[in-house]
């Protein structure tokens, strides 16, 4: 897994490439569906929103699978692009939802994922444009 995750919460991926995403502090008194989704520079959402329930666990893990990134694009004229990412924790039953707030992010603040052009697809090279 090729997923690398900034202090600030910026996460850095190749496009195609899987990785997993770690999320704790959760209250472990409470049982939560934990949401993740990514978005692009004009909120369209990209893929399936993904979906983990959690039962009295301060911590939740999200899969990105190499088919969900290959649904970030990079433009062949750029050499990354800006992807946004967001995470809510709701509890069943209740009314209440929170938005996560990530490493040092306060509140607005974009959550980025910096992805990059695929470099290999199934161990054939691909040459990068000028």
């Amino acid at each position: 897994m090729s997923l690398i995750i900034e202090n600030d919460g910026t996460i850095s991926i190749y496009q195609g490439d899987s990785g997993e995403i770690v999320v704790s502090g959760l209250d472990k008194t409470k049982n939560y569906n934990v949401y993740f989704a990514i978005q692009d520079s004009k909120r369209n959402l990209i893929g399936e929103e993904l979906q983990v329930s959690v039962s009295k666990s301060d911590t939740v893990s999200f899969v990105l699978t190499s088919d969900y990134t290959n649904l970030l694009t990079v433009p062949v004229n750029k050499p990354f692009e800006i992807y946004y990412y967001g995470i809510k924790a709701t509890q069943p039953n209740d009314l209440v939802e929170d938005t996560l707030f990530v490493a040092n992010c306060g509140y607005g603040d974009l959550n980025r994922i910096l992805v990059y052009p695929r470099k290999v697809k199934g161990g054939e090279y691909v040459e990068e444009s000028d």
